[in-house]
């Protein structure tokens, strides 16, 4: 059966479209630059916020109708979670554009990761640093997962004055990553041998990584060299423009996201990393099809046209 889902995420609104017959097999993907957090009115979504989501889902909709999706869900986590109107949010796109919202909690975001990985090396920590939430699992050892009920967002908010951190604000991110890691007691310092890091944000730190020491192809991570890339960071005025270029759509959270990288990291001794290419998407629609979840769905309308020359996977 052909599944579709579109996440509502902190920075944009993603759709996949997949094949799952025993295992998941993607068959397109498509994602929209929109930020959700400047359409916020202090702890509030904004009417305009809301309209500007429900424009994004219901031209994802469309597309996962295009290629033939047979059952679609909207899903989002921290993005929306954690603003007080959630319940008109939910109300309004499905007003605006006929969607059923389902949230995830921390916890089933965990859950999510952990089940697209399954199959991860032995001794490798899964790290997911979103814009609402840390999410990390241990699923070739205790098959257990666990959650920072902060992401990006939230520390930028918390530590750094303007858009990106200066190296006193990142000492202090580091610290206060460290200190909630140890409180969380998920695993211990010397566990893991080696990272496997989920989401675009992690992507976008990767690329930038490939692009700063000339590699090509996937890039494995270094502890050392990360920590490099991110003093260049912290301190390069060119910082903004190859943010630009990688990620313009991280500009507010991107140093952000490798300090706590790093922070993750050296915590728990970790010298080297990958990115995975399966996440909470990919975890959800596995959970779905084997009856993992009972979320509701989204209709969609019947496939009218053939996508549009240009629309790839």
């Amino acid at each position: 059966m052909r599944y579709a889902v579109i996440d509502i995420s902190a920075s944009s609104l993603s759709l996949l479209v997949a094949d799952i017959n025993g295992e998941l097999s993607v068959q397109f993907t498509d994602r929209e630059t929109l930020s959700v957090l400047h359409y916020a009115e202090g702890r509030k979504l904004s009417e305009r916020g809301i309209r500007k989501i429900a424009e994004g889902l219901k031209r994802l909709k469309g597309v996962a109708a295009k290629y033939g999706a047979e059952k679609c869900y909207v899903i989002s986590t921290a993005s929306v979670r954690n603003f007080e109107n959630y319940e008109e949010v939910e109300r309004e796109l499905k007003e605006y554009a006929g969607v059923e919202l389902n949230l995830l909690s921390g916890e089933e975001e965990a859950f999510c990761d952990l089940t697209a990985n399954s199959g991860a090396p032995e001794k490798s920590l899964l790290v997911d640093i979103g814009g609402g939430s840390v999410e990390l699992c241990d699923p070739a050892g205790t098959g257990s997962s666990s959650f920072l009920d902060f992401g990006t967002v939230a520390l930028k908010r918390k530590f750094v004055r303007h858009t990106h951190p200066s190296e006193g604000e990142a000492r202090r991110i580091k610290k206060y990553v460290k200190k909630s890691l140890e409180k969380l007691a998920f695993g211990a310092p010397g566990e893991y041998e080696s990272a496997l890091l989920l989401g675009p944000a992690e992507r976008a730190v990767a690329e930038m990584y490939a692009d700063r020491y000339g590699i090509k192809g996937e890039a494995e991570l270094e502890y050392k060299k990360l920590k490099e890339l991110r003093n260049f960071l912290l301190a390069s005025s060119r910082r903004s423009l190859l943010i630009v270029k990688i990620a313009p759509e991280r500009m507010d959270t991107f140093v952000t996201s490798v300090v706590a990288l790093c922070a993750v990291l050296k915590y728990y001794g970790i010298e080297r990393a990958v990115c995975s290419p399966y996440g909470v998407k990919e975890g959800y629609l596995l959970l779905v099809a084997k009856g993992g979840r009972e979320d509701k769905e989204t209709p969609l309308l019947l496939a009218s046209a053939k996508p549009e020359e240009g629309e790839n996977s």
